[in-house]
C-alpha cells in the first residue's frame, strides 16, 4: 500500500492533461511559477482529502459507499447552506476536470487514430463533427459507467492513473535526460507500459499482495524504452 501511494506521484510527470499545461506556457518562468503553485495546492488538497477521508471513516464506520463520505459528511455535520456551497465547489472542480479530458480524449483519437492513420486529408469541418461526436460517445460511455450499481469509480481512476504513468512517464524521463532515446524505443516504453498494467492487474496483482500495478507498469516502460533504444542505434 505504501508502495503503491507513493507510485502515484509518477504519473504526474506523465499524463498528457498536466503536459498540455507545460506546453501551452508562454516561457521558462512561467514554467517555474506554475509547478511551484500546484505543488503546493496538490499538497494542500490532498492532505485535506486524506485527513477528511480518516475522520469519515472514525465519525461514520459503517457507511455503504465510501466514495460518498464528503457529501455524508458536509451533510450531517454542517448546516444545509454549508452543504449546498460545498457540492456546488466539488461540482465545479469535477465539471473543471472533465471538459479538459474530454477535449484531449476526443483530439486523440480524431488527430492521432482517424487522421494520421486512416483519413490524412480530412477537412476541418469533418474533423470538428468527428471531434463532437467522439466527445458525446466518451461522455455516454463514462455516464453508464458512473451511474451503474457497481461502485468502482476510484478503481477506475487508479487504474487509468497507473496506465497513464506506465505509457508516458518513462518515455518522457528518458527523452528529456537521454540522448539516446529512439522513436522506437519510445513506442515499445508506451505499448509495453500500457499493455503490462493490464496484464499485472489480469493474472498477478492479487499473487503480489496487490502490489500497484504502475510500479511494474513503469518498470517495464522504462526498460523497454531504454532496451529498444540501445537496440535501434
Amino acid at each position: 500500500s505504501a508502495l503503491g501511494f507513493v507510485a502515484i506521484g509518477f504519473a504526474f510527470m506523465g499524463v498528457p492533461q498536466i503536459l498540455t499545461r507545460f506546453i501551452s506556457a508562454r516561457g521558462r518562468d512561467e514554467i517555474v511559477q506554475g509547478s511551484l503553485l500546484a505543488v503546493i495546492c496538490i499538497i494542500v488538497f490532498d492532505t485535506g482529502a486524506v485527513l477528511a477521508g480518516m475522520a469519515g471513516r472514525s465519525l461514520f464506520p459503517g457507511l455503504e459507499d465510501p466514495e460518498a463520505i464528503l457529501p455524508q459528511m458536509s451533510q450531517e455535520l454542517f448546516p444545509a447552506i454549508f452543504t449546498a456551497i460545498f457540492l456546488v465547489i466539488v461540482l465545479a472542480a469535477i465539471m473543471s476536470t472533465v471538459d479538459s479530458l474530454l477535449i484531449l480524449a476526443s483530439s486523440a483519437v480524431v488527430h492521432d487514430v482517424v487522421q494520421k492513420i486512416f483519413h490524412p486529408d480530412l477537412s476541418e469541418h469533418r474533423l470538428s463533427l468527428y471531434g463532437k461526436l467522439t466527445t458525446v460517445v466518451i461522455g455516454a460511455g463514462a455516464l453508464i459507467l458512473a451511474v451503474g450499481e457497481v461502485r468502482m469509480i476510484f478503481w477506475f481512476v487508479l487504474f487509468a492513473w497507473s496506465g497513464l504513468a506506465s505509457a508516458f512517464t518513462p518515455v518522457i524521463l528518458c527523452s528529456l535526460f537521454w540522448a539516446g532515446t529512439s522513436r522506437a524505443g519510445a513506442l515499445a516504453g508506451m505499448v509495453g507500459g500500457f499493455l503490462s498494467t493490464v496484464v499485472w492487474v489480469l493474472f498477478f496483482k492479487e499473487q503480489f499482495y496487490d502490489l500497484y500495478e504502475m510500479i511494474p507498469g513503469f518498470l517495464v516502460g522504462f526498460l523497454l524504452t531504454v532496451g529498444v533504444s540501445l537496440a535501434t542505434e
